[in-house]
C-alpha cells in the first residue's frame, strides 16, 4: 500500500469553525482524510466516508461521512478522484468509479448536444423538452412556489380576489378527494377565487391554481368543475408552466443546468415570473394535461365525463354566440369572455379524445351536488356584492 501523503487544496464546512467554514488543505493519510486550514485540524476516516459530485457542472468533490453528519469537505481538484489510498479502499472506489463516470457522461453529453446544435438546430429542437423535463425534476418544491406567489401577488395587484379562508373553506370539500388521490405528494396545492368573468382558470408551479368567478358560475355541475381542476392539477404535477421556462431560457443556459450548474436557469426564470399568468401551453402539454386529469378524476371516484361535457359545452356557446355578430370587435370579445378556450384550445380532435378517455363504467361515482351549490351560492354572493361595491366607488 502506498503510505506517502496526498495533498489537495480544499474547503471545510463545521460548525465550531469560524462563520462555519475554512478554507485550507486536504490530507490523505494513515487511513483517514485530515484537512488543516490555519490552527484548525480535522478528520475523518477513509473507510465510510461518501464521495459526490456536485456544483457548477459538478465540478467539485463533496467529501462526508456519516458518522460526523455536520462536517463536510469540498475540493476543487479533481485528481482526488484518482488517489491510490483511496481506491485502496473498495467501496470508496466504487463511488470514485461512478463519479468519473458521470463526470465523463457529463461531458460526453455536453459534446453531442453542443454538436447538435452546430449541425442541425431542428435535432436539437426535440432534445430541449426531455432536459427541460430533468431539469424542472431538480428544482425544488419550494422554490416553485416561492415563484408562484411572486407571480401571483403581480396577479393580486390588479384583481379581487375571494377572502383566502372563505375560498378554502368552500373549495376543500370539492378538491380534497382529488389531493388525497395524487401519487406524488410533492407540491402543497392552495386554490384561490378570483373575480374574473372569463370562464377560466389557471396554475401556477409549486401548486398554486386560480379559479375564476365565471368558470364556478358557468358550471353546472361539481364533475364540471372539478374536470378543470384536475387538469390544472396536472399542469401542476407535469411542470408544464417551469418546464415552458426553463425551454424559453436559451440553449446554452439549459446545457448548463442540465449538467449541474443551475445558476444561471434559476436568474432567468426567477426575472420571468410574471409571464407564468399569461403563459400558454403546447398542443402536446394541452394532451398531457388531459390525460393525467382523467386519470386523477378516476382515482377519486370523480366522474371524468365532466371534464369532456364542460369543454364541448363551452365550445358550442362559443360558436352559438359568434354567429350572431358579424365584426371582428365582438368577435374578440365574446373570445375574450370564453378564455378557456383559448388558453385550452379545444379543437374537435381533441374533444374527441377527451370523449374516449372519459367514458364512465357503472361504478357509482361521489356525489358533491350540496357541496357545489355551496360553493355556487357563495361565489354569486361575492361577485354581486364585489361588483356593487366597485358600482358605488365609482358613483
Amino acid at each position: 500500500m502506498d503510505n506517502s501523503q496526498h495533498n489537495y487544496t480544499a474547503h471545510a464546512f463545521y460548525k465550531n469553525l469560524p462563520n462555519g467554514r475554512c478554507s485550507g488543505t486536504l490530507s490523505i493519510e494513515n487511513g483517514r482524510i485530515s484537512f488543516i486550514g490555519g490552527e484548525q485540524k480535522l478528520a475523518i476516516p477513509i473507510e465510510g466516508s461518501e464521495f459526490k459530485l456536485g456544483g457548477a457542472s459538478n465540478r467539485l468533490v463533496f467529501i462526508s461521512h456519516p458518522d460526523w453528519p455536520e462536517l463536510s469537505y469540498y475540493t476543487s481538484d479533481r485528481s482526488i478522484l484518482n488517489d491510490p489510498l483511496l481506491i485502496d479502499h473498495p467501496t470508496i472506489a466504487v463511488q470514485l468509479s461512478h463519479a468519473k463516470r458521470k463526470r465523463t457522461t457529463n461531458h460526453i453529453i455536453f459534446i453531442v448536444v453542443s454538436l447538435l446544435f452546430i449541425a442541425s438546430p431542428f435535432s436539437l429542437y426535440f432534445a430541449i423538452d426531455p432536459m427541460a423535463a430533468m431539469i424542472a425534476r431538480q428544482v425544488p418544491a419550494d422554490w416553485e412556489q416561492t415563484l408562484a406567489k411572486r407571480a401571483l401577488k403581480q396577479y393580486q395587484l390588479e384583481s379581487t380576489f375571494m377572502p383566502d379562508k372563505q375560498a378554502e373553506l368552500l373549495l376543500k370539500p370539492l378538491t380534497s378527494p382529488l389531493l388525497a388521490a395524487l401519487p406524488d405528494k410533492r407540491y402543497d396545492f392552495h386554490f384561490s377565487i378570483s373575480l374574473d368573468e372569463e370562464v377560466n382558470a389557471f396554475a401556477l408551479p409549486g401548486g398554486y391554481i386560480v379559479i375564476h368567478s365565471g368558470l364556478i358560475l358557468k358550471a353546472d355541475s361539481a364533475e364540471e368543475l372539478l374536470g378543470v381542476v384536475a387538469h390544472e392539477i396536472a399542469h401542476v404535477t407535469e411542470q408544464h408552466g417551469l418546464r415552458n421556462m426553463i425551454s424559453a431560457s436559451g440553449t446554452f443556459i439549459i446545457i448548463d443546468a442540465f449538467l449541474g450548474d443551475m445558476t444561471g436557469l434559476l436568474a432567468v426564470i426567477a426575472e420571468a415570473a410574471p409571464l407564468l399568468i399569461n403563459q400558454s401551453y403546447s398542443r402536446q402539454f394541452e394532451a398531457d394535461a388531459d390525460e393525467k386529469g382523467v386519470v386523477l378524476l378516476k382515482a377519486a371516484n370523480i366522474n371524468p365525463q365532466g371534464l369532456h361535457q364542460f369543454f364541448k359545452k363551452i365550445q358550442e356557446e362559443e360558436k352559438k354566440r359568434l354567429s350572431q355578430v358579424t365584426d371582428d370587435e365582438n368577435h374578440a370579445l365574446i373570445q375574450q369572455s370564453l378564455a378557456l378556450l383559448s388558453s385550452h384550445p379545444t379543437t374537435s380532435d381533441r374533444i374527441d379524445q377527451l370523449k374516449l378517455l372519459t367514458q364512465a363504467d357503472s361504478a357509482s361515482f361521489r356525489n358533491l351536488d350540496k357541496e357545489f351549490d355551496k360553493l355556487k351560492q357563495a361565489v354569486q354572493q361575492f361577485v354581486t356584492h364585489t361588483s356593487s361595491d366597485i358600482t358605488t366607488d365609482e358613483n
